[in-house]
């Protein structure tokens, strides 16, 4: 893994984020204990290069107001609820942790080796995955022998946390992605192909609901876009591997289409439908969403403060007795990004959160269009699907989560390597 031609800094940096997937299997403190690492070697860096142009850009000014507008809101709401206690300064004033990926990750990877390097390991790290999602499923206990404690998820190295899916959906598109581009691996390229598959077969056997639809998406994004030229025959080999596989999985695990399948009935068949939001109301999360939306009714402006969607929610006055799972409403967070930022940061801190995206997008997006570079096109599609509206998603504040957002919207902002 470590060159020679790359200095001490390099090598650092190649070590740190080719095992950051390692540290988020491993948990919460170990993801932690690497941002801290980021950011120390973010700090080095900019000293001894000093170069602080970086500070100069309109994204990350814009992020930085984003940043200290949910710090001042934070304090604001521990005045107005002080009975819901610091937790959310607290968790306010570190999320400064995910904010300086933005900058720090074009800043240290600046050399396409290390990028190379970096994925390398990723790929390798991605095969062990997919084979003991296959191997628990088969066998009821993964590699190291481990059962899942939801007896309908399969969860892998994660032991009780179902997020295997959202791994998969995170790591393994982009990473295959970037081999396919580049050629790295050529002869390869149809082992690649297959594995891009596999990646979408796994996410579908682990019974993640939402990490599946959003592969689905960023799956048909990808065949789309891997068009004209040498990238040609990779659709012909992806579409191939995509019929046998699918196939051979269902004839293997018959009942893994069925649980599926059960999910989108409960949301596309309903007796006497009425309206959208009556098929909506089939999903748990649903009731979520509601609390979250009546929330931001009554704080319009700055909503209730960051991480006390958990303790507003438990309030009789939230209590619909039409929606289905109005008694299971309450929840750490809305289950999803929008309705989170409009409950808990009102329309001031959506606001800020939605003019940082969209100028981020108008700038690098289109240019990664003409540019046909299909590895930051990838990277931008899944940022895009991770902010579909309405479908489940993780908190945008919680460790996990806010990791892979950001992490990958830094690698998005990486400058023209190759």
């Amino acid at each position: 893994m470590i060159s020679k031609k790359l200095d001490l800094k390099d090598n650092f940096t190649i070590i740190l984020f080719a095992t950051l997937p390692i540290a988020s299997i491993l948990g919460n403190f170990f993801l932690n204990l690497y941002l801290l690492c980021i950011f120390l070697l973010f700090i080095f860096n900019i000293f001894k290069t000093k170069n602080f142009t970086w500070f100069k850009d309109t994204d990350f000014k814009i992020l930085l107001i984003f940043y200290l507008y949910i710090c001042a809101n934070s304090l604001i709401n521990y005045y107005i609820y002080p009975e819901y206690g610091l937790d959310g300064i607290t968790r306010s004033i570190l999320f400064l942790k995910f904010l300086i990926l933005f900058p720090a990750i074009p800043l240290l990877i600046d050399k396409k080796k290390i990028l190379e390097k970096i994925f390398k390991f990723w790929l390798f790290l991605i095969f062990i995955i997919i084979i003991d999602i296959f191997f628990e499923k088969y066998y009821g206990s993964n590699l190291l022998g481990f059962k899942s404690l939801d007896e309908t998820r399969i969860t892998s190295f994660f032991y009780d946390e179902n997020i295997v899916g959202a791994f998969l959906f995170s790591f393994g598109f982009i990473t295959t992605i970037f081999f396919l581009q580049n050629e790295i691996i050529k002869k390869n390229v149809i082992i690649l192909n297959i594995l891009l598959v596999l990646i979408l077969l796994s996410i579908l056997i682990t019974g993640e609901r939402s990490a599946f639809l959003k592969s689905i998406l960023l799956f048909l994004l990808i065949f789309y876009f891997i068009d004209s030229g040498k990238l040609f025959l990779k659709k012909i080999y992806l579409l191939i591997s995509t019929f046998i596989f699918a196939t051979s999985l269902f004839l293997i695990f018959p009942n893994v289409l069925e649980k599926q399948t059960q999910f989108f009935n409960r949301i596309l068949i309903v007796e006497n439908p009425k309206s959208f939001s009556q098929r909506l109301e089939n999903i748990k999360y649903f009731a979520h969403y509601d609390t979250a939306i009546e929330i931001f009714k009554n704080k319009k402006l700055n909503g209730i403060g960051n991480k006390n969607f958990r303790f507003e929610c438990h309030r009789e006055k939230y209590i619909k007795e039409n929606i289905k799972f109005t008694y299971q409403r309450c929840s750490t967070h809305p289950h999803q990004i929008h309705f989170e930022l409009l409950s808990e940061q009102g329309l001031i801190g959506y606001f800020i959160f939605m003019l940082f995206l969209f100028i981020y997008f108008k700038e690098k997006f289109f240019n990664d269009l003409k540019e046909k570079n299909i590895f930051k096109i990838t990277i931008n599609f899944y940022l895009f699907i991770f902010l579909i509206p309405i479908l489940p998603s993780g908190s945008l504040f919680s460790t996990f989560n806010g990791f892979l957002f950001w992490f990958f919207l830094g690698l998005a902002n990486l400058k023209k390597l190759f």
